[in-house]
């Protein structure tokens, strides 16, 4: 099943629901599969809500996001891939 984990601060996003579907369609766009319900109900997208505390870079910064993109091995190609890194 594709899914994506977002991680960011407490607060970072106002409508967590709505990123996450918005997310989750974008895999499906980029996997280029139709839009019927075998893939809209096995492709998910998980917005994770951190204490800033818990994000750092080795400078004390906490204003990352971190996005994770799993998919099945070779769905994505090379175009896919970098397409779904830009966006």
């Amino acid at each position: 099943m594709p899914m994506i984990d977002v991680y960011a601060a407490a607060g970072t996003f106002d409508d967590k629901h709505t990123l996450a579907q918005d997310l989750a369609k974008a895999v499906m766009r980029w996997e280029q599969v139709p839009e019927i319900s075998l893939f809209k109900n096995n492709t998910a997208a998980f917005v994770h809500d951190l204490p800033a505390a818990a994000i750092s870079n080795a400078a004390g910064e906490t204003n990352y996001v971190r996005v994770q993109v799993l998919t099945p091995a070779n769905v994505l190609d090379a175009t896919n891939r970098s397409a779904s890194s830009a966006s």
